[in-house]
């Protein structure tokens, strides 16, 4: 395996271990991998990792509750618009 496709399976590793509840880290991290990894490159994952948790977790506490809800109008209203769009040329159709 390459570099970059080993530091992507040690991310995956990563994530399967947070979603199990546990915090990844460079002991945990090196004893679950199917292959020897260095400290070096498990601490490089870790980094990797918590970087995407963080923005993961950041994403959705962005928007509020009020803000999500007249997104989603606006989008239901587009929808709506291009539904008519098509229902008009479907009867010029038939």
């Amino acid at each position: 395996m390459s570099s970059k496709e080993n530091q992507k399976a040690l991310v995956e590793i990563c994530h399967q271990l947070a979603a199990e509840g546990l915090t990844p880290g460079v002991g945990l991290l090196r004893g679950k991998a199917p292959f020897k990894v260095s400290v070096l490159d498990a601490i490089d994952a870790i980094k990797v990792f918590n970087q995407q948790f963080e923005a993961a977790k950041a994403a959705p506490a962005a928007l509020s509750d009020k803000a999500r809800i007249d997104q989603l109008e606006k989008r239901v209203a587009q929808l709506e618009q291009a539904l008519a769009v098509m229902e008009s040329r479907l009867e010029k159709l038939l």
